[in-house]
């Protein structure tokens, strides 16, 4: 059974794997990810924050070891699939029509 997706968890996957390329390093190391702190800036529970940190671990578009001591989400890079989608995505208007394109598919 597939999961279906509101706009608003695109939004949010968005906004997590963009603001996730702003913190990582070169080369990759470990990166303590606040939970609550990124919940309060993309205004999102502690729990969609890390529901959206595993959805994109799990889609192999980030890289980490994940939850540590259920405060912090242990992260290390964008993978290259996450990367490329970031390309893809980082423009508000090529955002749009990705969203436009592909969530009547994944809403099913």
């Amino acid at each position: 059974m597939t999961r279906k997706f509101d706009g608003g968890d695109f939004e949010a996957l968005r906004a997590l794997l963009l603001a996730l390329e702003d913190v990582q390093r070169s080369p990759p190391e470990p990166i303590f990810v606040a939970v609550g702190e990124l919940a309060q800036l993309l205004h999102r529970s502690r729990s969609e924050i890390i529901e959206g940190l595993n959805t994109l671990a799990g889609l192999d578009f980030i890289e980490g070891p994940g939850v540590y001591r259920e405060r912090d989400w242990l992260f290390r890079r964008l993978t290259r699939r996450g990367a490329t989608l970031a390309d893809l995505i980082r423009d508000p208007k090529d955002w749009r029509k990705a969203l436009e394109a592909y969530a009547p598919f994944l809403a099913r």
